[in-house]
């Protein structure tokens, strides 16, 4: 990958030094640390295997835009989503913990923090979440018997939702505990899967990544909600189990993938 001629392609750009390969991304890109002058920034590469993902680098970058000093996430600097190169200012804080979500204070905050991002900020003209097409996606990839099986099995807990689902907002769509930095305020971060959606499913990923038990994921919903409301319990339900089946399916494309090492980008 060659990354100094991709940020010498554009000239406002310059003066942007690479310091040091930050970890996540796999082999979907790769994140620096980076700097301009006094300025901390992220400069995150994508990989041709982004491709398998189906995502909309264009649509993300719309997303932060619209997030822009609304202190909940992160704060765009340059995007070229043709080349995959985004340019974000680096937050103070450190990545939060699974551990940290047993936390009855840090999962209110939390839940406020989407109530704000769910309430707040109107829904991108774009294509909104499709958790069925991500499933049965995956599953392609994936391919084999126990693929399908796990999509189908997704897809009928996400039918379960169906007449229940709230007005679309914008959401995170991948608010695990890695993509929420804990500083002065809670920010979210890794906007990627970031489109119009429904906010429970913001709630289910946490749930159902977390495993939380039954007493958290109660907190979490209320303060998200404002309140536990019965029908939204049931379509919580419903959508951790769908979220379960879609990592499922992420967790073992991954593995299948890893071997597979990118040539240098065009």
């Amino acid at each position: 990958m060659n990354r100094s001629r991709w940020l010498g392609e554009h000239p406002e750009l310059g003066g942007v030094r690479l310091i040091r390969r930050l970890g996540g991304g796999g082999l979907w890109n790769e994140t620096w640390l980076a700097a301009r002058g006094d300025e901390g920034l992220i400069v995150r590469f994508d990989t041709p295997a982004i491709r398998l993902l189906g995502l909309d680098r264009a649509a993300e970058a719309d997303v932060l835009r619209s997030i822009q000093d609304r202190g909940f996430g992160v704060e765009l600097v340059f995007a070229d989503p043709r080349r995959g190169l985004l340019v974000t200012r680096e937050l103070p804080g450190r990545a939060c913990t699974p551990a940290m979500l047993r936390d009855p204070q840090m999962l209110r905050a939390f839940g406020s923090l989407l109530r704000r991002l769910h309430e707040t900020v109107a829904a991108p003209a774009a294509a909104p979440f499709d958790l069925a097409r991500f499933l049965a996606d995956y599953a392609a990839a994936v391919g084999g018997v126990q693929a399908r099986r796990w999509a189908r099995a997704g897809i009928r807990s996400l039918n379960a939702v169906t007449g229940s689902v709230q007005r679309q907002a914008l959401c995170h769509n991948d608010p695990v505990a890695k993509n929420v930095l804990a500083g002065p305020s809670l920010r979210l971060i890794d906007w990627e899967f970031a489109a119009p959606g429904d906010p429970l499913f913001d709630l289910a990923v946490i749930v159902g990544h977390h495993d939380l038990p039954e007493r958290h994921a109660r907190i979490l919903l209320a303060s998200a909600r404002g309140r536990v409301r019965a029908h939204e319990w049931r379509s919580l339900a419903h959508l951790v189990d769908s979220y379960r089946h879609l990592r499922a399916l992420w967790e073992t494309m991954t593995a299948k993938y890893l071997p597979w090492r990118p040539g240098e980008i065009d």
